[in-house]
């Protein structure tokens, strides 16, 4: 039954990056956002569950970036073409206690 006192459920709590690729930096920080697309950040990969890069649209393995507080850093041999955008998902889910009904 729900409603009772220490019942708790799943929140999550989203953070989106967007980047332009320059076609010669393999690290982007907060700073390269790409204007006009509200709040961004790249957090700490300690405090959220996972995170996902997509470069192109193209869903990136993990082997092929790193990422740290405020920087991205794509470890791939080749850097992407000028122009193309680069996209962090990183998403923290966590549960939140239910007060009494």
């Amino acid at each position: 039954m729900s409603g009772k006192r220490g019942d708790s459920h799943p929140e999550a709590q989203t953070y989106f990056y967007y980047a332009i690729s320059d076609g010669d930096k393999r690290c982007y920080t907060e700073e390269d956002r790409t204007k006009g697309y509200g709040a961004q950040s790249i957090p700490d990969p300690k405090v959220v569950t996972y995170s996902q890069v997509f470069v192109n649209g193209v869903l990136q393995p993990s082997t092929l970036y790193q990422i740290d507080k405020g920087t991205i850093t794509l470890i791939s041999r080749d850097v992407p073409e000028k122009g193309v955008p680069i996209i962090v998902q990183s998403i923290r889910i966590y549960k939140r206690r239910m007060g009494r009904w």
